[in-house]
């Protein structure tokens, strides 16, 4: 599903179908979910298409955000991207899991008066 969204988007701004644009899609479908660092993204689009740099990945991702199909966020010094575009909470622990509570999330809007996209919550290790 979000595949077919992501080509649609990219054809109604006459952005070209490159067979490396395409596997990235590819490989956001497969991993999205599990919130990937640039890096990780970067290793499994090098598989198939070796000479892909960082330059690269970093420009389609940030087309794919200015699209409106992923957001970007930075957590233990890592940029990971995040599929999930609903308000919503990502517990980061040993793993990055995405948490929903309406409640919470409307208490923090209210608190500081803009609407939520996405807040990041660490928990204490002690």
């Amino acid at each position: 599903m979000w595949r077919e969204k992501a080509i649609e988007a990219l054809m109604l701004k006459n952005l070209k179908l490159t067979p490396q644009r395409l596997k990235l899609i590819d490989i956001i479908e497969e991993i999205g979910k599990k919130h990937p660092t640039f890096g990780e993204i970067l290793e499994k689009i090098r598989k198939d298409f070796p000479t892909t740099s960082f330059s690269t990945l970093y420009t389609n991702i940030l087309i794919f955000k200015e699209l409106g199909l992923i957001e970007v966020f930075t957590v233990g010094n890592e940029t990971r991207i995040e599929t999930n575009l609903t308000p919503h909470m990502n517990v980061y622990d040993d793993e990055i899991r995405d948490c929903q509570d309406d409640e919470i999330l409307r208490k923090i809007e209210e608190r500081i008066g803009k609407k939520i996209k996405l807040v990041i919550v660490i928990p204490d290790q002690r």
